[in-house]
């Protein structure tokens, strides 16, 4: 079962603790961890073995400073910290474990779950870089609307650009979002995220395989981005240029047998440089939403239609306008004035700009809107 830690009480009756105080050791990470627990039978023996063997494995300095004070009471802290903030937390031989984790060469031995939500089978990862065009904000955030609206779990690592923008996406449909962090799950990061990462709190989940407290260091993120690509079943890389984390993501997903797919983007622009190269290696072509879910397997929502202009009832064809709720109608009525943006379109409608944008959505996959850049709409030239 996952533990929720309580003021006190240690994870896992000590284990948990003990792959903690591993992981703070200088040297050892997943990898040494997993070699410490196959040669002494847990992390708890392992930390009692004798000095010589558990150098042979970790190494001396290691070896030197296990029994630190400074280290336990760092571990005991930071477990303090996420009783206060009511995490859950699971090592890998609990059976709530994500078993595709297991698959990693180098799998967290510990995760710090925090939020409601849960882990679910076939959930797509949205990424790409922080510094992006306004255009990949747009497509990202669509993407995700359209993959939550289905129900599909959209999971990001919460950064600037086309991660946050995939998150509030996802957090404007009926599915949930999975933010992996490269800190503790405690605080955000960056603090500007703060208002987002209390949305994804409320009906996400946050996870993290670093002690509540643990600050953003430059080589977390890499090991963040592997535990997105074991956890999603299909990678989309809305825009990468040459040297984004995104596309360390896509190298964990391809050694793990996910479908990667990208984001075509102007010759002529770098930070698409790195998501148009690996189109050219292989990666499956975004260039239709519909096909995409069609595609990925995410399915259809249950009044989309299969033809732009038709949705299907039994055996009886329903023009698509006639199954379109008041919100919508009006949605739609707002869009013969000509292109608006999605602000001008919820107060003409009287909602909310999130449920504007996910009727929108809803209305552009029915092929009655299209977006435009900088989240205006317009009624389709086919509808």
């Amino acid at each position: 079962m996952v533990d929720t830690l309580s003021p006190g009480v240690r994870a896992s009756s000590g284990e948990a603790r003990a792959l903690l105080l591993l992981d703070q050791l200088p040297g050892v990470g997943p990898r040494a961890i997993g070699a410490l627990v196959e040669t002494f039978g847990s992390a708890e023996l392992a930390l009692k073995a004798r000095r010589s063997l558990f150098a042979r494995v970790a190494g001396d300095r290691a070896a030197r400073v296990r029994g630190a004070p400074e280290l336990q009471n760092r571990v005991d802290q930071g477990l303090a910290l996420g009783a206060r903030l009511g995490m859950r937390v699971v090592t890998w031989s609990q059976p709530t474990y994500p078993s595709d984790l297991l698959r990693l060469a180098d799998p967290p031995p510990v995760l710090f779950l925090r939020g409601p939500g849960e882990f679910t089978d076939g959930a797509v990862a949205v990424v790409g870089s922080r510094r992006c065009t306004t255009r990949a904000k747009d497509l990202a955030r669509k993407i995700a609307q359209a993959l939550s609206a289905r129900g599909v779990s959209v999971v990001s690592g919460m950064a600037l650009g086309v991660d946050a923008a995939a998150h509030a996406g996802a957090l404007e449909g009926a599915g949930a979002t999975v933010a992996v962090v490269g800190r503790g799950a405690d605080a955000p990061y960056p603090a500007s995220h703060r208002r987002l990462f209390s949305a994804i709190l409320e009906r996400g989940l946050v996870v993290s395989e670093f002690l509540p407290g643990t600050p953003p260091l430059p080589h977390h993120f890499p090991r963040r981005n592997r535990v997105m690509a074991a956890l999603a079943r299909a990678i989309v890389v809305v825009e990468a240029g040459r040297r984004s984390g995104a596309l360390i993501t896509v190298e964990h997903a391809l050694d793990l047998g996910r479908d990667v797919w990208a984001v075509p983007g102007p010759i002529d622009t770098p930070s698409c440089d790195g998501s148009n190269q690996l189109l050219a290696e292989g990666a499956v072509p975004l260039v239709s939403i519909r096909r995409f879910l069609r595609e990925a397997g995410a399915g259809e929502d249950t009044v989309q239609a299969r033809l732009p202009g038709v949705a299907h009832a039994g055996a009886r064809e329903v023009p698509v306008r006639d199954t379109l709720a008041e919100p919508e109608r009006r949605l739609l009525k707002s869009l013969h004035d000509g292109p608006l943006h999605v602000d001008q379109l919820a107060a003409r409608s009287g909602v909310g700009a999130p449920t504007a944008m996910a009727l929108l959505v809803r209305l552009e996959l029915r092929g009655l809107v299209e977006q435009m850049p900088g989240l205006r709409f317009r009624v389709a030239r086919a509808a």
